[in-house]
């Protein structure tokens, strides 16, 4: 399962790549149960954004690598004519 915001995969294989468990993710992000990080990687928790920050830090990559969002151009219009 994946949410529309968080790339889980990228999550899982960086989690992997560092040989680290759910319970060792939990234990540094200051969870109590293993679970807890568990459902941010299954997509069924959305993380705030302070512990996405730990997260990259753990994993050694940069927060937006871990995010699935486009965002969109605009341009402002000046109204001071």
């Amino acid at each position: 399962m994946t949410n529309q915001f968080v790339n889980t995969e990228r999550l899982k294989l960086e989690r992997t790549k560092k040989e680290l468990t759910y319970g060792d993710m939990s234990r540094l992000l200051g969870y109590k149960s293993k679970s807890t990080y568990m459902y941010i990687e299954r997509g069924i928790t959305i993380p705030r954004l302070p512990i996405m920050r730990k997260i990259a830090v753990i994993l050694g990559k940069p927060i937006g690598y871990f995010f699935d969002i486009e965002v969109q151009e605009f341009q402002t219009i000046n109204t001071n004519k």
